[in-house]
């Protein structure tokens, strides 16, 4: 498919295949295995030619037109080439010319796929090329005369698409190409999610279980804005296991509306998962190690993780939606922007050998927190939400240091309970998650160079004016640090305004109680780092504080 802006979504709807006819059934057939042997051919153009072929300042993207001037003589608004060096067309005589370039764009498409995954991970990413004969590569078909939607009144099934077989169907100065009808099932929900924007492109498979389905691209329709300007407000998303989630609003006047989001039946039934694994890999180890058999406890195994993972997955959609809501209602009141912790490399700290024990690592390993903010940030786009970029308007932040510091004062607090926050220089008392949870609200103020502007009080003052002083320390000229020190002189406690920062090295924030034993030399943390108001300077107490009842999950039994 063509890059384009806006926002994309997919709708997978299965094909009748019963109600298809024998003939009908093999020109199915017979046009994706024809795209997939030109789509092959493509891939191995692109990979002999590679050298010549990238683009881009980190080589991750392949010229199209010059893979176009190696496959097709045919050009536009000129002479045709005499010959070129992989002639297409003469190796696919009766392929349509729309078929070769829909084609085409699915070759690259899924060449800079492999290349990123390959910058990623090195050369040990699997190549396209190397892929079984007998799979299949569907093309994407986005010309509109090469397929369309049509829904009949007089039929069952109501829905099918029209699709135009490209193999030529007549030789001479013209072609002719049949019509392909192929019947669908589509439900409420696929006609729901079809009408929500423009239909663009279409792509026909068959899956590993021989099922045959039409992936349809859907382009959003663009949302406009409100047509008054509403008050600016940041919402603090602090993810968690024994609470899913607990969410903070932070306007310019006050920190209210704290919510928390409990899914009590995942936790019983995770943990019911976790001990069933754990009977059956000691078995199977146990039957490995005295030669007997253990193919049908590795087969229970197979099942007892993926109805665990399914558990998983269902309830992290449950409290994407939930969030979702939420948004979706505070969004009618205020120009919204969302912050949630990002909690890079938190699983290193759940590697063996590191003296936490077993249950430890499962909790952390189990923690699906970037399954939860990719969905939440996909949603929010098919929304109409600005997502990427300088303007962005949901963002995931550096969660480092927001769990142990006091978000009225700035000071390094301890932790008690595990959800409980107390600040020895402010006296604050309140939920760990909550104070995190503000903390990571402050990091987008700090961050997002709009929301600085606005006046305000409180925790949001102090989060704009770090931004502001921020960026002018940045324009200073950096001074050289060999053979100086960069600690402080300071007591083990941060004082009044003063950034825990300061004590990065001297004092040890793993021993605070945080639960969460990572690194805190991050520079982007370091970066972020708020110089907070003073307790005096904030409003009341009885104004900051608005609590609302837990939200429960919903079980997926």
């Amino acid at each position: 498919m063509a890059r384009s802006h806006g926002t994309t979504i997919s709708v997978k709807v299965p094909i009748a295949w019963e109600q298809m006819t024998k003939r009908s059934k093999q020109r199915l057939q017979q046009i994706v295995g024809r795209d997939t042997r030109i789509i092959k051919a493509f891939l191995g153009v692109i990979q002999e030619h590679e050298p010549i072929l990238l683009t881009g300042k980190k080589k991750l993207r392949i010229n199209e037109n010059q893979l176009h001037k190696l496959t097709m003589t045919a050009t536009r608004g000129k002479a045709n080439r005499p010959s070129v060096e992989h002639d297409m067309k003469t190796r696919f005589p009766r392929s349509s010319q729309n078929e070769i370039t829909e084609c085409r764009k699915t070759a690259v498409s899924q060449y800079e796929s492999y290349l990123a995954l390959r910058n990623k991970k090195g050369r040990s990413a699997s190549h396209p090329c190397e892929k079984s004969r007998t799979n299949r590569i569907p093309r994407w078909i986005f010309s509109p005369n090469m397929f369309r939607l049509v829904q009949r009144k007089t039929s069952i099934p109501r829905w099918w698409m029209d699709l135009r077989d490209s193999l030529d169907s007549a030789s001479g100065n013209y072609s002719r190409h049949d019509r392909l009808m192929i019947p669908l099932k589509i439900s409420p929900f696929h006609e729901n999610q079809l009408n929500r924007g423009e239909l663009k492109a279409a792509q026909v498979f068959a899956d590993r279980h021989r099922k045959w389905w039409v992936t349809f691209a859907i382009r959003l329709s663009e949302i406009k804005p409100p047509a008054k300007e509403l008050p600016k407000a940041v919402l603090g998303v602090d993810l968690g296991i024994s609470k899913a989630a607990c969410t903070v609003l932070v306007t310019p006047r006050k920190v209210s509306e704290t919510r928390f989001y409990k899914q009590e039946d995942k936790i019983k039934l995770m943990k019911r998962y976790d001990n069933l694994v754990a009977e059956l890999q000691h078995e199977m180890d146990t039957r490995r190690n005295s030669g007997q058999r253990y193919d049908n406890v590795a087969k229970k195994l197979r099942k007892r993780k993926t109805k665990r993972e399914n558990i998983s997955r269902e309830h992290d959609r449950v409290l994407v939606r939930q969030l979702l809501d939420y948004i979706v209602q505070l969004s009618e009141k205020y120009t919204l922007y969302v912050a949630i912790g990002r909690l890079k490399g938190i699983r290193n700290i759940a590697r063996r050998g590191n003296y936490k024990g077993r249950r430890f690592r499962s909790m952390i390993n189990s923690w699906a927190f970037a399954r939860i903010t990719d969905s939440l940030k996909h949603q929010l786009a098919q929304l109409g939400w600005v997502v990427d970029g300088s303007k962005a308007r949901f963002r995931a932040v550096p969660e480092q240091w927001t769990s142990i510091m006091c978000w009225k004062c700035g000071s390094r607090g301890h932790r008690p309970k595990q959800n409980l926050f107390v600040c020895p220089n402010c006296g604050q008392k309140t939920n760990a998650d909550r104070n995190g949870a503000i903390n990571i609200a402050g990091r987008l103020i700090t961050l997002t160079e709009s929301l600085q502007s606005v006046k305000g009080l409180g925790k949001w003052a102090a989060s704009a004016q770090a931004g502001r002083s921020l960026r002018l320390k940045a324009r200073r000229k950096s001074q050289s640090s060999q053979g100086k020190s960069s600690l402080s002189k300071r007591d083990d406690i941060s004082h009044l305004g003063e950034s825990a920062a300061v004590h990065h090295v001297q004092t040890d924030l793993l021993s605070s109680g945080d639960g969460v034993e990572m690194g805190d030399d991050d520079p982007a943390a370091g970066r972020t780092v708020e110089i907070l108001s003073a307790a005096g300077s904030d409003i009341p107490a009885s104004m900051q504080e608005k609590e609302t009842k837990f939200v429960g999950g919903i079980s997926s039994r």
